[in-house]
This record gives structure tokens, sequence and C-alpha cells, in this order.
């Protein structure tokens, strides 16, 4: 009788382990989060392709398996707080693109003036050499105004480039004031995109 236990006892026990046995040995899923022991190995679970690594987001972190979505996320949130800490001295910076600003608005102001000068300059010499008789001074004043056509072509010229100078200093100084903010904006969206990339389990 007390064989006849035994085995059927054993028995059980044979089946309890049998059946208890693979849940306590499964390996565990990979996915963000999980630990790893290898940096840098890879591996592909479900189409989604994961690295063992240490997770930016996370302080002293160790190394587990992350996606390479979530990588990318954290390469992302990196660069853009890498931008917000370089920006410095923007107080200095706008003060070098305000005198930058007033030297060519200056310039462009004195090229123009000489530009309508050299133009009034060419229309009054060529009405003098119309209306003029006399073949030396029509020679005079042909030379003269064959010089004031390029000065006015060169003036032309350069207030043009003056111009797109002091459009451009007003586009720089305007986006270099929003830049603190726009920094700080993208930074804190490129840090919600990685903490959702990144989460655990995914």
């Amino acid at each position: 009788m007390f064989r006849k236990v035994s085995v059927a006892l054993l028995t059980s026990l044979v089946v309890l382990t049998g059946v208890t046995a693979p849940a306590a040995s499964a390996a565990t899923k990979v996915s963000n989060g999980v630990a790893c022991s290898k940096a840098n190995s890879t591996t592909t679970v479900g189409g989604y392709k994961y690295r063992c690594a240490k997770n930016p987001l996370v302080k002293n972190a160790k190394l587990t398996w992350l996606s390479f979505e979530c990588l990318t996320a954290t390469k992302q949130w990196q660069t853009a707080t890498k931008a917000q800490r370089d920006l410095v001295n923007v107080a200095d910076q706008t003060a070098a693109l305000d005198a930058e600003y007033v030297a060519a608005t200056a310039s462009l102001a004195s090229t123009t003036a000489a530009l309508e000068k050299a133009r009034a300059q060419v229309t009054q010499f060529q009405a003098q050499m119309n209306a003029s008789t006399n073949s030396a001074e029509k020679s005079k004043l042909a030379v003269a105004v064959s010089k004031l056509a390029n000065a006015v072509l060169v003036l032309s010229g350069s207030r043009s480039k003056l111009q797109t100078q002091v459009s451009d200093l007003e586009s720089k100084k305007a986006l270099l004031q929003s830049a603190p903010e726009q920094l700080k904006a993208n930074a804190t969206d490129a840090r919600a995109s990685a903490s959702l990339l990144c989460a655990k389990g995914f």
C-alpha cells in the first residue's frame, strides 16, 4: 500500500514538474528596457531591430535592449539639446548684428544717394549734349555721360548687394531673437518622441 502511494506521489510530482518547468525557464522577450549584457549586440524580434545599449534618457542607465526607433529618437533629442546648449550670448550676438546692420544701412543710404545723383547727371549731361552745337563740347559731354553711365551700373549693383545684406541681417536678427524659445521647443518635442519610442515593452 505504501509503495502504491509513493509511486502515485512521485508520478504527481513528475507531472507537476513537467508542467511548471517551461514557465520557469522561459526566455524573457526582448523589448525596450529588458536587460542585456553585450554592448552593441543586435537582435530582431517580430520585425523590430534592437541594440544592447544604455538609454540616454535614463540617469545612470545600465545596458538594456533598445529598439532602433528608440535609438534614432534619442539621437535627435541629443542633437536638439546640444543646439540649445550651444546657443550662448544671444545678447552679444544681437549687438554684433545690430552694428553690422547700422553700417550696412548707412552704406546703402550713401550708395543710393550717389546712384540718384549719377542718374540725374546722366540726364542733365545728355540734355546738354543734345542741345549743344559745339562738336568739342559734345565730345566732352559724351565722355562724361559714358563715365556716368558706367558709374550708374556700378552703383546699381552695389545697392542691390547692400539691399540683400540688409535684408539678410534683418532675418538673422529675427531668427536669433526667436532661437532660444524655438530650440527649447524643439528639445522638448524631441524628448517627448524619444520617451514614447523608448517606453518599456515597445
